[in-house]
């Protein structure tokens, strides 16, 4: 319960910081530029608490997906009716704004997430994680792939000719294909390249899309039992398992398999902690019961996901950033903009992550949110007038032609696209819940039971 709690209002605080960066650097900017502030909102809707101060109103939304900084001199008409405002004040008398001042104000709130993301890489990248790579763990031998020559610890960098690193690049470029079909492979065997032709699965059908292989599993080791055989050897949370009775290992389900082999036998094993390698002996013990072997830990680490990427901060906001990218470049590309269209995640999508990002470690989490934050800030820089680059591109226009885009224009784009954007969301919601948690089951009617047929008179 308490582990519940805390992953609740870990999720929140975690969400409503990244919401709060993204506004605070448009309130700082707005108020650096002499810009007039009617309120400051974390999330959305009626508001649950608010305080007025120097003619500002703070205040906390009922609804945690979003917040917004009101700025009559870039939206005049405000979205008071969307965000629950009634602020009544004659705006005619508002003096002009430059141009440029606006620009800086809507850059403000995106350039804050890149920098807060930027804070979180550091602490990613100084959390020592195994490096995070799309290498592969199992191969099926009564699979195609395996008859292809795929092998365990092969590392595959390309698909259909795009470069990936990581595991989760790879499902990507293979879903954004689409149907069931054939992907080229680019893998690494060793020192040398080759390409294999691999079926890929429809991913209705299941949790992987190429068949007969799995993900290589870093062999991160969790919380170690009391009284067993993992703390006997010193074993330690964070260890990364190389080398079990003198044999390398691939990943964690290789490990595991590792263990098998050595019932009540002592054997050495070397891990890798702190950056150096330590060698261990350790008895795993049999175990009646379960009919396993075991020593007694978890898995620690986390699956690969496009935030667990490690290395230095630059190169986890470039692997953000090309995320982002690569599915907007998707969206508008003719055979992937459909499946690129269903991996979209609504608000739903979001908080499920950060609770299972959180269930597997603090700096998983803070990797997800360094990847959520990018994301927010790229986004946000979209020219749809509810957006960030919206508001740029009624500067840039002001800015060349000299006039300002009619107030009336900008409040109707404004509402339509912030109308447009709340639906997408509600939209999104439902479908990640109900992908979820099957709950359309309750709306389908139940099929008609069906009639006796009559005997045949004789």
């Amino acid at each position: 319960m308490l582990e519940i709690l805390y992953i609740v209002v870990m999720m929140l605080f975690l969400f409503g910081v990244t919401i709060f960066v993204h506004e605070w650097g448009h309130f700082i900017a707005a108020r650096k530029c002499g810009l007039v502030i009617e309120a400051f909102s974390i999330g959305m809707g009626p508001a649950l608490w608010k305080k007025e101060i120097d003619g500002i109103v703070y205040k906390i939304g009922a609804f945690p997906i979003g917040g917004y900084v009101s700025l009559p001199q870039l939206d005049p008409e405000g979205m008071e009716k969307v965000q629950g405002d009634n602020n009544e004040a004659d705006r005619k008398t508002l003096p002009d704004v430059s141009p440029w001042k606006k620009i800086v104000v809507a850059v403000a709130g995106p350039l804050c997430n890149i920098v807060f993301a930027f804070i979180l890489a550091l602490i990613v990248s100084a959390a020592d994680q195994p490096e995070s790579l799309a290498l592969i763990g199992t191969v099926e031998e009564d699979s195609a792939a395996y008859e292809k020559g795929l092998r365990p610890a092969d590392q595959i960098i390309a698909v259909n000719g795009n470069p990936v690193k990581t595991w989760y690049d790879a499902q990507v470029e293979a879903l954004l294909v689409g149907g069931d079909f054939e992907v080229t492979l680019t893998v690494l065997s060793g020192s040398k390249t080759h390409d294999i032709q691999i079926q890929a699965n429809n991913p209705e059908d299941g949790d992987f899309l190429l068949d007969g292989i799995s993900e290589a599993i870093p062999c991160v080791l969790g919380r170690v039992t009391p009284g067993s055989p993992a703390e006997a050897a010193g074993i330690q949370p964070d260890d990364i398992v190389k080398i079990f009775n003198s044999i390398p290992v691939i990943d964690w389900n290789h490990f595991t398999e590792l263990v098998q082999t050595a019932p009540d036998q002592t054997v050495t094993m070397t891990v890798m902690r702190n950056d150096e390698l330590v060698d261990l002996t350790v008895t795993p013990k049999y175990d009646e019961s379960m009919d396993r072997t075991l020593i007694g830990v978890k898995l620690g680490g986390s699956m690969s996901m496009p935030w667990t990427l490690t290395g230095s901060p630059i190169e986890q906001i470039k692997s953000d950033s090309s995320s982002i990218f690569r599915l907007l470049k998707a969206l508008t590309t003719k055979g992937e903009a459909k499946q690129a269209a269903g991996g979209l995640g609504g608000p739903v999508a979001i908080f499920t992550m950060i609770w299972f990002a959180l269930k597997m470690g603090i700096i998983n989490a803070l990797g997800l949110i360094r990847f959520i934050n990018i994301n927010l800030a790229v986004l946000n820089l979209l020219p749809l007038p509810v957006l960030d680059g919206g508001h740029i591109c009624f500067a840039l226009w002001e800015g060349v032609t000299r006039r300002k885009v009619h107030p009336k224009v900008v409040a109707t784009l404004v509402n339509v696209f912030a109308i447009l954007l709340i639906s997408a969301m509600v939209f999104l919601s439902w479908r990640d819940a109900d992908r979820n948690w099957n709950i359309s089951r309750f709306f389908k009617k139940a099929p008609a039971a069906e009639q006796p047929v009559a005997e045949p008179a004789e």
